[in-house]
């Protein structure tokens, strides 16, 4: 799998002027009627994108799950996470946000309990603003105003902290997080490191026990925690890892089957043939094919 090359592309794209160091460029969507800068195969993301549509429309994948886009919607895709754009109509017209990957970590460093947004939004790439668009418009505005003073003094800070409050202010009413108990304030924070767990060890670990030791939980607490939490079993967020690497390996590289699951830590080809069929209901050449 590999990293789209977004610095090099954003970086030709940007004026001078709708950009932030390496921290943030801001594009309108001329950008994507040039075929160049357009990719159609599935990569691996490594900034963190919020896409707010203005009108037409487009289909993407995000972690090989398909999303429309259309006025009114937002998207963000988060670094590390599987991107495609598998088509969009001629009259496709966005703002784009691109976040580098220290701008997002700090963000989410530290913060406590907007670690719930974050897994939020991992799990649920697209949003309907129908009833606030306005809000991602003024942020961008703002965002653009800020980018473009001559003042230098505390840009930056200033980005993190407008950022920051785009973030509590809209996307946790959109994503229905609100204030609650400590002890679901505490599952919830256990559910976030899970996730970043899994992020940085599905390759190696697909086992529930490897994850509820690092969390210094049983392995029943933690199905039962992120059960609660996102609504789905612990062993099947692992799963949907694993398979989507697996589906865009399979997707979008020459790799034959055994050098993926080599990739992917399988002790053989044939093990990894039954876990992908177990899970996708075909065998990873069928899937290919």
């Amino acid at each position: 799998m590999k990293y789209h090359n977004w610095r090099s592309k954003i970086e030709s794209l940007t004026p001078p002027e709708m950009r932030l160091g390496n921290d943030i460029f801001l594009l309108d969507a001329d950008y994507i009627d040039a075929e160049s800068a357009i990719e159609y195969e599935p990569f691996k993301i490594d900034m963190t994108i919020a896409l707010i549509c203005l009108g037409g429309s487009a289909r993407i994948r995000v972690n090989m799950r398909e999303y429309r886009l259309q006025a009114q919607t937002t998207t963000i895709i988060l670094y590390d996470q599987i991107g495609q754009l598998v088509e969009h109509s001629h009259d496709f017209d966005c703002k784009t946000i691109a976040m580098s990957r220290d701008f997002s970590n700090a963000l989410f460093t530290n913060i406590g309990d907007i670690h719930p947004l974050y897994s939020k939004v991992a799990d649920t790439a697209v949003m309907n603003i129908e009833n606030g668009g306005n809000v991602f418009g003024r942020y961008y505005s703002l965002l653009a105003d800020l980018v473009r003073s001559p003042r230098t003094e505390f840009k930056l800070e200033a980005a993190k902290h407008l950022t920051l409050a785009m973030f509590y202010g809209y996307s946790y009413e959109q994503h229905g997080i609100s204030e609650d108990g400590a002890g679901r304030n505490r599952r919830k924070e256990l559910y976030t490191n899970f996730l970043e767990l899994l992020r940085t060890n599905y390759k190696q670990h697909r086992d529930l026990t490897f994850y509820a030791s690092a969390l210094c939980i049983t392995p029943k607490y933690l199905s039962q925690v992120v059960r609660e939490v996102s609504g789905r079993s612990a062993m099947l967020c692992i799963e949907e890892y694993v398979i989507t690497e697996c589906k865009a390996l399979l997707s979008s590289t020459t790799m034959t089957i055994q050098q993926i699951a080599d990739a992917m830590n399988f002790p053989s080809q044939s093990v990894f043939g039954k876990y992908f069929k177990r899970v996708v209901g075909v065998s990873p050449k069928e899937y290919r094919n």
